[in-house]
């Protein structure tokens, strides 16, 4: 499958994209099928993508130095403005309508998730108002709701996906490994207490739940299946590796977390998953790859018969016609 392009992966993020929508004459730098790409766009945008790559590579892009890469997000910013326009279109054509009760519902969600401050603040980094951020939304939700109608008829056969896992049985290794659970203290001493009360009969769990300081607390220290390739430090994940079933350390094991107590459960052996396991998973994997693939082939489609006009080209003409003219 053909890679997709920044802009059709960014479409599902939030502050990518910023347009005015002015219906007032103004200054443009290109046409989509008679709608202006606006220059308020353009450069709104290509500062975002500049910003955006500085944040990527953790270095200030430099007018001089960096003009091949700057010219690369001159053409993306451009690319990205088309398709947009390529968007509004078509959703127009679909008869999609975005509500503002829509876009309160997100934007509230992203005021609730950050905190009133916060959203404020990274609205502010990003350089974009919130009618901005809105009209970034509506955008967002007319491409889901038209890759929805563009894709409705996309189907996976079960033979393709049985294929699919014969294929990449490799992706389904289950490594195996043991179940532990443990019990983290600050002290030395309070982990012994707890191993006292082990060795009188206390619940493991309940003691985890009780006295742990570990986040694992909640489901009784339970960490899961543990092998040679978990990441835990080595202090506990050797002590935890070389427990035989049901076994609990003897003595605490110190770490730069504090003191482990630890228990082991069941041992699970290396195997492949059984497709019985996966089959749905698989399924629904390959299905959204297959409507990814459509909608970008759509999409595609759109671009190449589209008139698109670059006027940014012509002034870069005049511009340098000028100069000769000056020079002569």
């Amino acid at each position: 499958m053909k890679k997709l392009s920044i802009f059709l992966l960014s479409m599902v993020l939030l502050f990518t994209l910023i347009f005015t929508g002015c219906d007032k004459e103004v200054d443009k730098v290109g046409e989509v099928n008679g709608q202006p790409i606006t220059a308020e766009e353009y450069e709104s945008h290509l500062s975002f993508l500049k910003y955006y790559y500085e944040i990527q590579t953790g270095a200030k892009l430099d007018e001089e130095k960096d003009q091949t890469a700057i010219d690369a997000l001159k053409k993306q910013t451009f690319d990205d403005l088309v398709l947009k326009k390529i968007l509004e279109q078509q959703a127009e054509k679909e008869n999609i309508i975005i509500t503002e009760k829509e876009i309160d519902e997100e934007v509230n969600k992203a005021k609730a998730t950050h905190g009133e401050e916060s959203y404020k603040e990274i609205l502010d980094e990003m350089g974009m108002s919130e009618k901005q951020l809105r009209e970034q939304i509506k955008t967002e939700k007319i491409y889901s709701a038209l890759k929805e109608i563009v894709t409705a008829d996309s189907t996976v056969t079960a033979a393709e996906v049985k294929q699919y896992y014969e294929e990449n049985k490799d992706q389904y290794a289950d490594k195996g490994g043991m179940e532990i659970a443990h019990i983290l203290v600050d002290t030395e001493e309070k982990a012994l207490e707890i191993l006292a009360k082990l060795e009188q009969g206390d619940d493991f769990a309940s003691l985890a739940k009780e006295f742990s300081s570990c986040p694992s607390s909640a489901q009784g220290g339970d960490l899961g299946l543990i092998n040679e390739d978990s990441e835990y430090v080595a202090e506990f994940k050797e002590a935890a590796l070389k427990l035989k079933p049901g076994e609990i350390t003897k003595e605490p094991v110190k770490s730069e977390f504090g003191y482990h107590i630890i228990k082991a459960g069941a041992l699970h052996e290396a195997r492949t998953i059984p497709f019985t396991e996966v089959e749905n998973e698989v399924k629904a994997q390959l299905l959204e790859d297959k409507k990814t693939e459509v909608f970008y082939n759509y999409l595609q489609d759109l671009n190449k018969k589209a008139d698109i006009v670059d006027l940014r080209a012509d002034k870069a003409d005049k511009s340098e016609s000028g100069a000769e003219n000056e020079n002569k």
